[in-house]
């Protein structure tokens, strides 16, 4: 049934949001675009030459969008030199550098570094619609994305109950809440209805998480680590960001084998040194290019040199600082759950105040599960502490065993390297974005549900669910009747 209901939500977002207002539709396009008409990857400017005495600025000496676009530039980054309705000009394919007066490239395509997985996909999709206008093409790229979205709610749905099973109420509720919680998330279902590989890679890491809690509650074999691997790979194949999964796989190998249990066919060194051997087998081809090309494998220090507007009349933020920052705290909740429209729907203090609550509850609840679990682990692996106090039986933190523990110990250490990957992608560049750290959803959903159900007394848990999936589905709606509708009438 949540499949279906998706299915119908992700079918109703590609016909809703307008053409190209999705994030980087355009320069996902034009990558595409490149892979079929020149048979190869688009490629980064190099600031080095176009620096050079004597150099010849001409704007068509590298990759660019195509200046169709134009009129869609307000959803891409500030690459393309200024930006408006009107016809494209040459002009705005260069910047000059107001200190050094310098002509550098602008409207480049800025995806270039991102790996081909995702975008050979989408050629079979380009080619069989390539009569027809982009904003004819795109309704098919963006309806390709959909089943993604629905196999990261079946993963989740799955994960669950490798990591909590039986029939109990907390399982139950975990069942139900975790898919739903990944089903209506706005902005990963927007994510799902979009041209972008965000998506597939939220999809494939999903996967990875799935086959690490088979290897926590059944033990890892051989070709469970080879699967890790070889689904890391296509990982790291669709987007870089998929590397933040791998706190999952080390966190889960060396809890579940025991730190001391490192060596031998069934050492965790053994089943990390696969899952390493055969990810990297599935994806040197694309890394070797790219420090080939670039002198590094994701070709940022290009990219930021290009990109003259990162920071340009402001210091560069440090991750404690932006940690600390008010400002970019309620920036990053905001993108959690808004940005729809390259950003320009902004969500009001009174929703993202309610949010922040939600998250507070949940990481307190998770907090104290924490606390309690660590005090109360018995020799037999049952989780038993504090069951003893009268509070803690009217609660519903029920004792769990070792492999749950390792589970969410695994998803908490993913999460906490997401959100670090962002921060310290944001002492770089101006434009870091929530949606970076979606590839940990699920391992965020099952923490914050955990945490919620420890402060319902265990008599209202079994009525819980009804509760925090009616919610969502209100939050969806208001998000939407509030915020987007009236954005998308004003476009029209």
């Amino acid at each position: 049934m949540l499949l279906a209901i998706y299915l119908v939500k992700g079918l109703w977002l590609v016909d809703l949001h307008p053409p190209f207002s999705g994030h980087d539709e355009v320069a996902h396009y034009a990558y595409i675009s490149t892979l079929v008409t020149e048979g190869r990857v688009p490629i980064i400017p190099d600031p080095d030459m176009w620096a050079a005495p004597g150099t010849v600025a001409d704007p068509d000496d590298f990759d660019r969008i195509s200046p169709y676009f134009w009129g869609y530039c307000r959803y891409s980054t500030q690459d393309w030199s200024g930006c408006g309705d009107n016809q494209c000009p040459d002009s705005c394919y260069l910047h000059v550098d107001a200190q050094t007066g310098i002509i550098m490239p602008a409207g480049w395509i800025y995806t270039a570094n991102h790996p081909p997985l995702y975008y050979l996909l989408m050629v079979p999709i380009f080619k069989a619609t390539d009569t027809h206008w982009p904003e004819d093409q795109l309704p098919w790229f963006r309806r390709a994305a959909i089943p993604f979205g629905m196999a990261t709610v079946l993963l989740s749905y799955l994960i669950v109950r490798q990591l909590v099973p039986g029939r109990g109420d907390a399982a139950r509720f975990l069942a139900l809440t975790v898919p739903a919680i990944v089903a209506f998330q706005p902005q990963v279902s927007y994510e799902a209805a979009m041209l972008n590989n965000d998506i597939m890679a939220i999809a494939l890491t999903s996967t990875v998480i799935w086959l690490v809690a088979i290897g926590i509650r059944r033990g890892f074999r051989i070709w469970t680590s080879v699967l890790i691997g070889f689904v890391l790979g296509l990982s790291l194949l669709t987007k870089t960001t998929a590397i933040t999964v791998v706190p999952v796989i080390g966190v889960g190998m060396v809890l579940t084998c025991g730190w001391r249990a490192w060596r031998g066919r069934h050492g965790w060194m053994t089943h990390g040194a696969i899952a390493a051997g055969v990810a990297a087998l599935t994806c040197w081809p694309w890394y070797a290019y790219m420090w080939r090309m670039y002198g590094d494998f994701n070709a940022l220090d290009r990219i930021r040199r290009l990109q003259w507007w990162n920071y340009e009349n402001e210091p560069h933020p440090t991750v404690l600082s932006q940690l600390t920052d008010r400002a970019f705290f309620w920036r990053i909740l905001e993108q959690t759950f808004g940005g729809f429209g390259w950003h320009l729907i902004p969500l009001s203090d009174g929703l993202k105040t309610l949010l922040a609550a939600f998250f507070i509850a949940g990481i307190a609840g998770l907090s104290l599960y924490t606390v309690r679990v660590y005090l109360g682990t018995s020799p037999t692996g049952r989780i038993e502490g504090w069951r003893t106090a009268r509070w803690a039986h009217r609660l519903a933190l029920d004792g769990v065993d070792r492999r749950q523990v390792v589970g969410l110990a695994a998803m908490g250490a993913m999460v906490v390297v997401s959100y670090a990957a962002l921060l310290q992608f944001g002492v770089q560049f101006q434009g870091t974005q929530a949606r970076y750290a979606f590839p940990a959803v699920i391992p965020a959903a099952i923490l914050l549900m955990t945490g919620l159900q420890g402060w319902v007394p265990r008599r209202w848990l079994r009525w819980l669910p009804v509760v925090v999936i009616a919610g969502v589905i209100v939050l969806n709606a208001w998000i939407y009747w509030r915020y987007v509708f009236p954005w998308i009438d004003s476009r029209s």
